[in-house]
């Protein structure tokens, strides 16, 4: 028997005992009526099934892909806040070894006065005689004595310091309203005003209690004019309070101004360069502005320091051959340099000495004492002479 011919008997005999099984047509009453399933022949299904549905699905190696699984979130951990306390930290400013009997100067202020520290331990950094003690506290003022109370903590400063002068700067952070227990007073007005004065005098009797000399320096203009016009405002109420007291004013304001009192940024430093005194942020100041700044007040500190910081002694060439050297045979001799002029001490009637030995008018020396010294009082009508009006 031939393969077809077997094939064809195995498939008839499928057929028929797929036919030989009959299909479930009925059940009983109690059951219901059943619709018979799966009437097909099977030989058929199995000829004629659906392969597509039948396949399983293709799988494609695809790329894995990893999702990121994120770290939980650490619970934040509360740093506890601690308030800044508003009395001073005192330091000692020095670059060289001081002697045991130095001078020592106490500063004291607002953030004005933390620049003009650094500019006298630039000043005296070389000098042994004279110690600089920065006590100010950046936002201190007059206005604020719930924050920090100079006239109360100043005999304090002084009984722990023992210093042989004392230096105030103060005013900064003083635009602002006044708290009293009468009341309340804005920012220029009449009752701020009669407040601010009293505060001034409360400071200047504590400096003048302490049996100190002490010096109260001015305030600077600053890039904003209405600032500025305070400020003025407040150096004339400290001026006024000061003299009635017997106490020195240093006026600062034109040293950082220019001709017409206004705010300038870039001005003669102490060697009369021109040079960045003031920061970016127009209020605080470069190195060469606190130097500039503590220059104001040197010449009077020294005064009062009897000598402690030694002034410039006038060399002559002539008087020494250290200096010159002597004389080398076939060369020409060396340029002769002129004496060296103190400019503490220096007038407006004063020369100036050249290389050559030529006298500078007496024009010149009232100018570098106009661009330094700044001693001179702002002419009405200038921006930093802003007299109160009632």
């Amino acid at each position: 028997m031939n393969r077809a011919a077997i094939i064809s008997l195995a498939l008839a005999a499928l057929l028929a005992a797929d036919l030989a099984i009959p299909p479930a047509l009925a059940q009983t009453a109690e059951q219901g009526v059943v619709v018979a399933q799966n009437d097909v022949p099977r030989i058929f299904r199995f000829l004629f099934r659906d392969r597509r549905r039948q396949a399983p699905p293709p799988r494609f190696d695809l790329p894995r892909v990893v999702i990121p699984q994120f770290e939980q979130e650490r619970p934040r951990v509360r740093r506890e806040r601690r308030s800044r306390p508003a009395a001073p930290v005192v330091r000692e400013v020095a670059a060289v070894e001081k002697a045991a009997d130095a001078k020592r100067v106490l500063v004291v202020g607002d953030f004005m006065a933390g620049a003009l520290a650094k500019g006298l331990a630039d000043a005296y950094r070389e000098n042994p005689n004279v110690v600089v003690v920065d006590a100010s506290s950046g936002s201190s003022g007059l206005v604020r004595a719930d924050y920090y109370n100079w006239p109360a903590s100043l005999p304090g400063l002084v009984a722990g310091q023992k210093p042989d002068a004392i230096l105030a700067l103060v005013g900064g952070n003083d635009r602002q309203g006044i708290d009293t227990e009468t009341g309340s007073y804005a920012l220029g007005t009449d009752g701020w005003r009669t407040t601010y004065a009293s505060r001034v005098a409360a400071f200047a009797d504590a400096l003048k209690a302490s049996g100190k000399p002490a010096l109260w320096v001015g305030l600077v203009p600053v890039s904003s004019s209405l600032m500025s016009r305070d400020y003025s405002a407040f150096n004339s109420i400290a001026r006024e309070q000061l003299e009635a007291k017997g106490l020195r004013f240093i006026e600062t304001w034109n040293g950082f101004a220019d001709a017409e009192g206004k705010y300038v940024a870039v001005g003669p430093d102490v060697d009369g360069q021109s040079a960045q005194l003031r920061a970016d942020d127009g209020l605080n100041f470069t190195r060469a502005g606190q130097r500039k700044l503590a220059f104001f007040v040197e010449q009077e500190l020294n005064a009062i320091l009897g000598g402690a910081a030694p002034v410039l002694a006038a060399i002559d060439p002539s008087a020494t051959g250290e200096i010159a050297g002597p004389p080398i045979p076939g060369e020409p001799p060396p340029p002769q340099i002129g004496p060296m002029v103190n400019i503490d001490t220096l007038t407006a009637g004063d020369a100036l000495s050249g290389p050559s030995g030529e006298a500078a008018s007496g024009t010149a020396a009232a100018t570098i004492l106009r661009r330094l010294s700044g001693g001179e009082q702002p002419p009405a009508g200038r921006a930093d002479n802003f007299l109160l009006a009632d």
